[in-house]
């Protein structure tokens, strides 16, 4: 048998540089995790990262961006200048949510204090395993900002600060028929034919109950008397709830409307505006007076005035119905709030008018009346 022959029966020489090849891709292959395939258009898992994505990082149980707030604020713990009342605010963290949906490079970017930094740092950083963000239909790294709120117990929350909002015992339906069955109509609102509003914010407390009440917006002292006194004789509510799901005070405003009764039967209503005069032939004057002070002097002798006086000049104007009835005194010149609230009430005490006339007609007149008030 010749060489040839020798080398055609022996088995084909394998390259030593191929053997190698073929054994590093197979180890890279079985030391690679399966997840990884899944990964594979980012070899690391922050090499891109994106600030904006179709679908932001969550909670493996889901719940959108609210459940990551809340669910570091159930993380957080509250140094002790929180919970004594010194120190509130926010601290902004942002951190980089990788493929993997690990947070990583957690920072502050809004900071409150370095007690309050390095709490809100720990929180976030307790944070489990995330959903990545996707972008594509493909997972990616995603910076995120969250918000670590630092309240004391104490602290009373407005109504944008909560994630369940108070509720009145049986809903909103229940609270109107709660308003219409207790709201007792001062007299004033008949006879100055008022109509709208008094806002009262109240807090309610983390139990349920009312609290302190104050008046936002003034309709008339006894009508602002009557919607303190029926906020505050309110049931427990059901209590908001904080970002940690438990319960917090919160500032509730509540609008308590007022409008006239229907007239008495045999009582005209009061004249539409648009219908009253402020100049006739015949002018309104009060029995058994004359001059031109008449009515000032009358209306001087029924005020009574508050423990407080501010002096001052005012002007106190009121409408003359056909039937001689004062009815709708405003101040159209302000001394002070207590002083003007003496005054008009003054004015509905006012006798009976010979009323306006024109054409012989009884008609519906508004008169000015200046008022001086000097107390010594």
């Amino acid at each position: 048998m010749n060489t040839d022959q020798l080398k055609r029966m022996r088995p084909p020489h394998r390259r030593p540089w191929l053997l190698g090849g073929l054994f590093f891709l197979l180890l890279t292959h079985l030391a690679r995790p399966t997840a990884a395939q899944y990964y594979s258009p980012y070899a690391f898992d922050t090499t891109q990262v994106f600030s904006y994505v179709e679908q932001m990082p969550t909670l493996p149980g889901g719940g959108g961006n609210l459940a990551l707030v809340k669910a570091v604020q159930k993380l957080v713990q509250l140094p002790a200048e929180v919970g004594e009342g010194r120190t509130e605010g926010r601290v902004f963290v942002r951190l980089v949510v990788g493929v993997s949906g690990v947070g990583r490079q957690a920072a502050v970017v809004q900071s409150l204090n370095p007690a309050c930094d390095a709490a809100a740092l720990a929180a976030v950083k307790r944070l489990p395993r995330l959903v990545p963000g996707y972008y594509g239909g493909q997972p990616v790294a995603t910076l995120l900002t969250l918000p670590v709120m630092f309240l004391s117990p104490r602290h009373v929350f407005a109504a944008n600060e909560v994630t369940r909002a108070a509720q009145f015992p049986g809903g909103e339906a229940a609270l109107e028929q709660y308003i219409q069955k207790n709201l007792a109509v001062p007299a004033e609102v008949r006879q100055r034919d008022l109509q709208g509003h008094v806002a009262v914010r109240a807090v309610l407390k983390a139990d349920g109950r009312v609290g302190a009440c104050e008046v936002q917006k003034s309709l008339c002292a006894s009508c602002d008397e009557e919607a303190l006194r029926l906020v505050r004789a309110m049931p427990r509510w059901q209590p908001a709830l904080g970002y940690d799901d438990q319960p917090v005070a919160v500032y509730q405003t509540l609008n308590i409307w007022f409008r006239p009764p229907a007239p008495a039967a045999g009582v005209a209503p009061p004249v539409p505006e648009n219908q009253v005069y402020s100049q006739v032939e015949q002018m309104p004057t009060l029995p058994g007076r004359t001059g031109p002070t008449a009515a000032q002097t009358a209306l001087q002798e029924l005020i009574n005035y508050p423990e407080r006086v501010t002096n001052g000049e005012g002007q106190v104007s009121f409408v003359v119905e056909p039937d001689g009835r004062v009815t709708r005194p405003m101040m159209l010149k302000s001394i002070s709030g207590p002083v003007d609230e003496a005054i008009m009430a003054a004015a509905l005490r006012l006798p009976r008018f010979e009323p306006g006339r024109q054409r012989g007609q009884a008609v519906a007149v508004r008169l000015v009346v200046p008022v001086l008030v000097d107390i010594r």
